[in-house]
């Protein structure tokens, strides 16, 4: 499995919504039990990490968001991979703060990294973990929105969800997709 975490390149992106993903990337590679490899690439960083005995991919792209489909068709060539054995984590503003839920396939829903992927992959079929950051309030721009940082009364219940977010790879890593999906969206949320 290679588990790619959305979001955009840089310091300055570094703490927004947008980036849920690739934090939830980071703190894989925080609590790995072992990194065993490290790729460079020019739409990606990867690196081979050992989980409670499972062996994974775990990725960021280096492209903007918008462009993720460049880094998702790079990472499926590289790894040799098909779309449905790669696994997208982002964030969502379809689903309430806090709010977790694992998709087998389906549309963008309006993420524009996302529709990137599926664009360049040719494919729906690839499964994923949204991660609910809310809706932007009344008149909000939505990329304000998304580009914007937590707030400082948001920042227990984000550690929160990258914690739940990393639990649920381990999950799926030893219990498989289909059983981790039926137990973590029964429950509605996982915060």
């Amino acid at each position: 499995m290679v588990i790619l975490g959305l979001g955009n390149p840089g310091q300055k992106y570094h703490n927004t919504r947008h980036n849920i993903g690739a934090k939830v990337i980071k703190e894989l590679l925080k609590t790995a039990d072992s990194v065993q490899k490290k790729w460079r690439h020019i739409y990606f960083f990867a690196s081979e990490i050992e989980i409670e005995n499972n062996k994974v991919v775990v990725a960021v792209p280096r492209t903007f968001m918008n462009e993720s489909g460049k880094a998702a068709l790079s990472i499926c060539t590289k790894f040799k991979i098909k779309p449905d054995e790669l696994f997208l984590i982002y964030d969502d503003i379809n689903l309430e703060m806090g709010t977790l839920r694992i998709r087998k396939k389906g549309s963008s829903g309006g993420h524009k990294g996302v529709q990137s992927i599926i664009d360049l992959l040719g494919t729906q079929n690839i499964p994923r973990l949204r991660i609910g950051i809310g809706k932007p309030q009344a008149g909000q721009n939505l990329v304000d929105y998304v580009l914007s940082d937590f707030q400082d009364d948001e920042k227990e219940l984000v550690n929160q969800m990258i914690q739940n977010a990393v639990s649920i790879i381990k999950m799926i890593l030893n219990q498989g997709l289909e059983k981790t999906m039926s137990l973590i969206n029964a429950k509605g949320s996982s915060t």
